[in-house]
Parts: C-alpha cells; sequence; structure tokens
C-alpha cells in the first residue's frame, strides 16, 4: 500500500531523532572514556582481530542494503529480497565476530571487572600500561617506569590493585552497539519473513528505506568506534 509523502516524511523525522538520541548516548560514553583515559593508572589494549573482521562485514552490508533499496524502486522486488536476506546474514555475522572478539579479550585476561594482575598476553603487543601518563617498562615479570634505568623500583604491586577500566568501557560500548544492530536486524526480519511467509504481498518501500537509513548509520557507529579506540589507545 503506497503511504503518503507526509507520512513517510513523518516517519523520517522520528527515526532522526531516534539517531539523534543514540548519538548523543555514545558521545557520553566517548566523553567519559576520554576522561577516564587519564587516570593515574590506564591499560592500553590492543583491539581483538575479530573486531577488524567485523567491520569489514558490517561494511559489506551496507552495500547489501543500499542495493536492496535500489532493486525495490527498480521494481526487481525478488532481487530486493535476496539483498535483504544477505544483509540480515551479514548482520548475524557481525554479531558473532563481535562474540569472537570479546573472547579474545577474556583469554588474555581483559574482564569487566578485573585488575592490571589478571592480564595476560605480551606486553607491547596485546597490551602496555601508564602509569602518570608514562608507558611502563615490563621486564622479568615487573613493571618499572622509564625513568628507573637502574630498575631499582618495580611497581608490580603498586599498580595491581587497579581495575582495568579500558576493558569494561571497551565491552560496553561493543556490547551497547551491539543491541542497536540488532533492534536493526529485528525491523529489517520482519519485512524479510512478512514476505517469506506470505503475510505481505510485496516489500514495503518505505520502511525498507527507513530500514536502510537506521542500518547505515549502525555501520557509520561501528566505524567510529574502531576508530575512536584505536585512537585513544
Amino acid at each position: 500500500m503506497e503511504q503518503s509523502p507526509n507520512s513517510e516524511r513523518t516517519k523520517k523525522m522520528v527515526l532522526y531523532v531516534g539517531i539523534f538520541s543514540i548519538v548523543m548516548l555514545f558521545a557520553g560514553f566517548s566523553s567519559a572514556y576520554v576522561i577516564s583515559s587519564y587516570n593515574e593508572v590506564w591499560v592500553n589494549l590492543s583491539l581483538p582481530f575479530s573486531f577488524y573482521i567485523s567491520t569489514a562485514i558490517i561494511l559489506f552490508s551496507s552495500l547489501t542494503i543500499r542495493a536492496a533499496v535500489k532493486a525495490s524502486d527498480g521494481g526487481n522486488e525478488k532481487k530486493a529480497i535476496s539483498f535483504l536476506g544477505i544483509t540480515l546474514l551479514l548482520g548475524l555475522g557481525f554479531g558473532l565476530s563481535q562474540i569472537s572478539g570479546w573472547n579474545e579479550l577474556l583469554g588474555k585476561g581483559s574482564f569487566t571487572s578485573s585488575h592490571i594482575d589478571n592480564l595476560e598476553g605480551v606486553y607491547g603487543k596485546d597490551y602496555t600500561i601508564s602509569y602518570k601518563g608514562q608507558e611502563l617498562i615490563f621486564e622479568n615479570g615487573e613493571y618499572y617506569q622509564q625513568n628507573d634505568e637502574l630498575r631499582e623500583k618495580p611497581l608490580f604491586d603498586e599498580i595491581a590493585i587497579y581495575n582495568n577500566a579500558s576493558a569494561s568501557y571497551m565491552y560496553l560500548l561493543s556490547f551497547v552497539h551491539v543491541l542497536h544492530v540488532l533492534g536493526g536486524l529485528i525491523f529489517l526480519s520482519i519485512l524479510f519473513l512478512r514476505i517469506r511467509f506470505g503475510k505481505a504481498k510485496s516489500l514495503d518501500k518505505v520502511k525498507l528505506k527507513l530500514g536502510a537509513i537506521y542500518w547505515h548509520f549502525v555501520d557509520g557507529l561501528w566505524v567510529y568506534l574502531l576508530l575512536f579506540l584505536l585512537l585513544i589507545h
């Protein structure tokens, strides 16, 4: 059923208001992250490799949802449905790769409420630690300040009690983003399943376009988060 231009504009406005609220939410998270990174002790974690795979998946999904909208506008509904289905599969793949990334972090001792003495992995590759604004040197199981050339004052006991706040932020940013991706997946899945099970005679073009706008937004949001984490570290 065709919808009036006014109805479509109203729905777009509601969507943009929702997008703006999400932007403000993540702006708040980003600001809190930056402020926390100036703590006396801060762990600089390397991003899990799975997060880069996530990025490739979600960027490709932007192309497939765009192709679905283009096919729908051109009257090729069968092609539009196929591209929509591919987008949904890619969305699921994104979620699974995020979970894989969380498992990578857990495997290196980065828990949501862990201390620095839980950290595992290779220092300098998987993580580094900053103490009072200066990156520490790790030798023979101990941390030292860079100006401690004689290695007279080991710092492990002094800093081990601090929380690994950066890991908590990384989980938070990723998890909340996944929740918003899940919202998009549910919306697009309903469109897809209504066609597949005969509940609708044709794709709702307006809803497909709205879903595509939201999907492009969460895709771009993830790219921002990835770049943000890379620059902060």
